[in-house]
């Protein structure tokens, strides 16, 4: 996408839209340009913000040392990519790279304006992600979870047959990432109880409205 100059400049005092329109999921979605990053964005709710997306940017801090040990990455919930984003820029890390989303429009942004493709190691795929989890055969080094439709989480994410799924997807040693909201406490720490069911080490970040839980196999 060509973008003029005067645009970019504005940018930095305000988000520019670029491109205003319906997703296949009936999400009125925006794409943003912001201090000449690009960020997606619904009436209620940021879904990527370049390499200041928090749910990765501070969970990947923790996992530092292990990111070196990731070939393959899976990403549920594209967004604009901004988890790789993160690994490919911040951290240097290029895994072979799936990412899934049920919003086709999603996936386009991602796949036509991020130029997260550069080394011909990354596949979109357009399915719901537990009839994803379902039918395929292959495992992952490190699992990000986050799906959301606007600020609401759909709450099969926080059930034991997705988060079973999840396990099951990750090589020895694998890490699965989950991006949550919750109501109240007592969901976070019912949640943080069926993760420690089946993963060896849970550590639970909480974020403002969002709690991140960073899963190790």
């Amino acid at each position: 996408m060509h973008i003029p100059f005067y645009k970019r400049l504005l940018s930095f005092l305000f988000p520019v839209t670029l491109q205003r329109t319906i997703g296949s999921q009936l999400t009125v979605l925006e794409l943003q340009l912001y201090r000449n990053h690009y960020i997606l964005v619904t009436p209620r709710a940021m879904y990527s913000y370049h390499l200041q997306y928090d749910p990765f940017r501070n969970t990947f801090r923790n996992i530092q040392s292990e990111l070196a040990n990731v070939n393959s990455f899976l990403l549920l919930g594209t967004g604009l990519g901004s988890a790789l984003q993160i690994l490919q820029q911040q951290y240097h890390c290029y895994p072979q790279t799936t990412c899934v989303d049920n919003d086709e429009t999603v996936i386009e942004f991602c796949r036509n304006y991020m130029q997260l493709n550069t080394r011909n190691n990354v596949e979109w795929i357009y399915d719901d992600v537990r009839h994803f989890l379902d039918t395929q055969t292959k495992t992952y080094d490190l699992i990000g979870i986050d799906i959301f439709k606007e600020l609401v989480m759909p709450a099969f994410i926080a059930r034991n047959t997705f988060i079973m799924q999840c396990r099951s997807a990750l090589n020895p040693n694998g890490i699965c990432i989950f991006n949550m909201i919750f109501e109240d406490d007592n969901e976070i720490l019912q949640t943080e109880r069926r993760l420690q069911e089946h993963f060896h080490r849970v550590v639970t970040i909480p974020d403002k409205m969002n709690t991140y839980f960073i899963a190790f196999a």
